[in-house]
């Protein structure tokens, strides 16, 4: 079934969305105003996901991709559109989701876009086929692998190992099997965790430490499975990471902000919101890109779920002699009481996408003057800020910083004062 359109929005999801005669498409890769003729895929909850067929006239807030792979490649689905308006579209989530919440008027600041090719940490996928081995990312919407030529969302170190992985795997992975990679910047040269389900033997571990010596990574760890403790299989150098200038060894596969941009955007706004406090708390501390920054003018309890992070973090402090202790702890589960909190003057917290519903309840009843909130979700960041200001906390200014280029992904950070 063949319809012609005019696409009135884009969605939360990022597709674009057009009603008419009572029914709602959905059609990605569209801009609003976008006149277009499509075709019926299948229905979805309450409408219909439809695909272009032909546009018959482009929206004024349409624009040529910068990549080749666009459409093919599932990892962009915005690059159609202007980077300003992608910029207004990624702020307005943020406001979407706050008033969805019953938050309205909130000051919210201008997106903060990081740059071209600063991804620094990315998962490729590795598909072993028989002609050899594709390296890349899913097609959109298909579990299917392409081979990536270009990207320019990553970081160019990481792009150029592609072609030695594709070189280096054949012999490695068994027929019709696929690995993932994860590849992160360090200052050392690229880590690389790979997960296979294949047993490590001589050759290839010996093959495996070439790789690493010849291309000039820092470190490569291997695993079978996501459940599994990654083996270091070569180390040249330590994979470590500066935090406000202070080097931090990561754990294999060890989470890290997207973009140094982002991290940088975001702890500038940490620091400012919490200029004032000299004993904070930052909870979800990952490896430490918000502790450092704040143990530059106080002292720092960092307290995360990964123990790992958590022993990379407190090891960094101690070789800094900074004012840092840390604490291993699984935040949804067991969250830092309101007697705890109340030991500190500021807070910050930087949950995963599910957000910190239970951690947040502590905070609102806690007498911390200022707490900072970092979210890549702007649902659940919405869902914790109204639980701290139903509390009595005051939301101030919210920050967008767009550290996911091109997909509908936005980060952002929040300042909220007792009165």
């Amino acid at each position: 079934m063949i319809v012609d359109l005019t696409i009135d929005h884009v969605g939360s999801a990022g597709d674009g969305i057009a009603e008419k005669d009572g029914q709602s498409y959905y059609i990605p890769l569209t801009a609003p105003d976008d006149w277009i003729r499509a075709s019926i895929v299948e229905e979805r909850g309450n409408g219909t996901l439809a695909a272009i067929e032909e546009i018959l006239s482009p929206g004024p807030e349409r624009t040529d991709p910068i990549c080749r792979h666009f459409g093919t490649c599932g990892g962009c689905s915005l690059q159609h559109l202007n980077p300003s308006f992608t910029a207004q579209w990624k702020r307005q989530r943020i406001v979407d989701c706050l008033s969805m919440a019953g938050i309205e008027g909130a000051e919210i600041l201008e997106t903060t876009t990081c740059p071209l090719a600063s991804r620094r940490r990315v998962e490729f996928i590795a598909a072993k086929r028989k002609k050899g081995v594709m390296i890349g990312f899913h097609l959109r919407r298909s579990h299917q692998i392409f081979d990536v030529g270009d990207c320019p969302v990553i970081d160019a170190t990481l792009l150029a190992l592609v072609k030695p992985l594709r070189a280096l795997l054949p012999p490695l992975l068994p027929r019709n099997s696929e690995a993932k990679i994860i590849a992160t910047v360090t200052e050392n040269g690229p880590d690389l965790m790979i997960t296979a389900k294949k047993e490590l033997d001589l050759e290839t571990r010996e093959a495996l430490a070439a790789f690493t010596a010849k291309q000039k990574i820092a470190r490569i760890a291997w695993r079978q499975n996501t459940k599994e403790v990654p083996e270091v299989i070569a180390a040249r150098l330590p994979a470590e990471v500066l935090l406000n200038n202070v080097p931090v060894t990561l754990p294999p596969g060890g989470f890290l902000q997207a973009s140094k941009a982002g991290e940088t955007a975001l702890a500038d706004f940490a620091r400012n919101a919490l200029s004032d406090a000299r004993n904070i708390t930052d909870l979800f501390a990952g490896v430490g890109s918000f502790t450092f920054p704040l143990a530059a003018t106080a002292r720092v309890h960092a307290v995360e779920g990964d123990e790992e992070l958590t022993n990379s973090l407190q090891a960094a402090a101690n070789r800094a002699i900074l004012n840092v202790t840390s604490e291993t702890r699984d935040l949804f589960h067991r969250p830092l009481l309101t007697d705890e909190l109340n030991a500190f003057d500021g807070l910050i917290f930087d949950p995963p996408r599910a957000g910190a519903k239970a951690q947040a309840e502590e905070i609102a009843k806690s007498n911390i003057p200022s707490v900072v909130a970092i979210s890549c979700n702007p649902v659940t960041f919405a869902r914790d800020v109204k639980t701290l200001m139903d509390g009595g906390y005051k939301l101030g200014a919210v920050l967008p910083v767009d550290q996911f280029l091109f997909s509908p992904h936005i980060e952002m950070a929040a300042v909220l004062k007792r009165d």
